[in-house]
């Protein structure tokens, strides 16, 4: 009885596989991992680390939003440097004085601004940023609402939005960051809506679409679902989580 209830036990484990990336039914030698899973965990270790420090190319990003027909604009927060965003996260979430003097003559109440940031993954930054801000920005032509040039911010995090927005005066920003990088994708972009984003916004007062990548939620239906929230909002005139209750 006993071997077959752990046979059973067995193939329950390994069938969810089937469902999920997580580390489940990890093959075992003895009372320890099987060297082949431990490397493997080490592999995907490295490249969360990776995906943390690597550099991204917004250069790159910029031409490849010109053929597409997108403006942007590259800026920068006040953070300086990518170990110093890493130890003092405050420093990220404004851009600095050059920045701003780039975008204070953006001035529109009836706007979106959409930012790109590295944020702790310029990897999912680089990979799909320029995807994602192609399928939004189509997605949200139908709101009849001004788009500025996309902001793509290095050393970024979620509130450089507040800060954008401030500034710009819109009505709606769009943070699309490179999310902290897990053990079994260092690819995801979240986006983060804020509606009337100011100085004084905080994380109660936006609302996250997370998990953006191949294996994840599609590029596509994060930006059908970034317009159903917009409209919402736009409707109720709350973001956040007190957008949940209407």
């Amino acid at each position: 009885m006993s071997i077959k209830k752990t046979e059973s036990t067995s193939i329950q484990r390994s069938e969810l596989k089937q469902f999920t990336n997580a580390r489940v039914a990890l093959r075992t030698s003895g009372v320890s991992i099987c060297t082949e899973e431990l490397l493997a965990f080490k592999l995907a270790h490295a490249r969360a680390v990776d995906a943390v420090w690597t550099n991204w190319n917004r250069t790159k990003i910029n031409d490849e939003l010109k053929l597409l027909g997108i403006e942007s604009i590259l800026l920068e927060s006040e953070a300086g440097s990518r170990m110093h965003y890493v130890q003092n996260p405050q420093s990220g979430c404004r851009i600095n004085e050059p920045s701003h003097q780039l975008i204070q003559s953006l001035k529109n109440e009836n706007s979106i601004s959409i930012i790109l940031a590295d944020g702790l993954s310029p990897i999912a930054a680089q990979e799909q940023g320029s995807k994602l801000i192609a399928c939004l920005v189509e997605e949200l032509g139908a709101l009849a609402m001004n788009i500025h040039p996309i902001f793509i911010c290095t050393n970024g995090r979620v509130a450089i939005g507040d800060s954008i927005g401030e500034i710009t005066k819109s009505k709606i920003a769009i943070v699309i960051i490179g999310e902290r990088p897990g053990l079994t994708t260092p690819q995801s972009l979240g986006m983060y809506i804020t509606l009337n984003p100011t100085s004084t916004s905080t994380n109660a007062n936006r609302n996250c679409i997370s998990n953006i990548h191949p294996e994840g939620l599609s590029i596509e239906q994060a930006s059908i679902e970034c317009k159903q929230l917009i409209e919402k909002m736009l409707k109720h005139n709350i973001s956040g989580y007190q957008l949940h209750s209407k």
